[in-house]
């Protein structure tokens, strides 16, 4: 027994030494260098990435569609950041932000999807990173909202406070028309939150799971909370 907690705390520390070995032997590059020292955005942020992927980075716009549209060929003087946007395989952008979420909470940023495309078409999601941990502030820089269904950002803030307080939510990706989150406090009843969600939003059962049921046992399988207005 002594012998197997030998074997796993050495296991242990092998992996944490060469994790920070690997931290520490990355160089930002001056542009990187650049955007961290202007946008005051912590630069062991871009070198933990580095870790994850070696992507290149620009600042997070505010026009965020101009990126989306353009393959994020977007000049960076003009735009107002306060955060990161950067591509990522569909194969593993989750892994990325499972791995780092946490990590970047405690520093007080949010790394999130803002453009996600469940491996059909694209190969690649685009994910953020913004200087911030409130989720209500970044659906309102995003604008968020669900307008064709007569929902708009402000109100949009609203219905996730609901849901927030019941169900713990813990915001992964949001963008013009769509947010998701993880669910922290799962309900009593999956099919009591899936007749919820799907007041707010029937996109995701007509276009989406078909049937409320399906819904629910989805949400159940993958524990988060995914809203998406055509």
């Amino acid at each position: 027994m002594k012998l197997q907690f030998c074997f796993f705390f050495l296991f242990f520390l092998f992996v944490a030494c060469n994790r920070q070995t690997k931290i520490s032997t990355t160089i930002l590059t001056t542009q990187e260098k650049f955007y961290c020292d202007s946008l005051e955005i912590d630069s062991t942020l871009v070198l933990r990435l580095r870790t994850k992927t070696d992507s290149a980075i620009i600042p997070f716009p505010t026009d965020l569609q101009f990126v989306l549209d353009k393959d994020m060929d977007v000049d960076s003087t003009g735009k107002k950041a306060t955060g990161f946007i950067f591509n990522a395989s569909t194969v593993n952008s989750d892994e990325i932000i499972t791995d780092l979420y946490s990590d970047f909470q405690t520093k007080g940023y949010t790394i999130f999807y803002v453009n996600r495309n469940f491996g059909i078409g694209a190969k690649s999601d685009n994910i953020g990173i913004l200087k911030t941990v409130d989720k209500y502030q970044i659906l309102k820089q995003l604008q968020t909202d669900g307008i064709n269904w007569g929902i708009d950002t402000d109100s949009l803030i609203k219905l996730i406070k609901a849901f927030d307080h019941k169900y713990s939510l813990q915001l992964i990706g949001a963008s013009g028309d769509w947010c998701e989150f993880m669910i922290n406090r799962e309900p009593e009843s999956w099919m009591t939150l899936a007749n919820e969600a799907y007041k707010v939003c029937p996109d995701i059962v007509d276009q989406g799971s078909q049937t409320v049921e399906k819904l629910a046992d989805e949400m159940k399988q993958t524990k988060r909370l995914y809203f998406w207005w055509d």
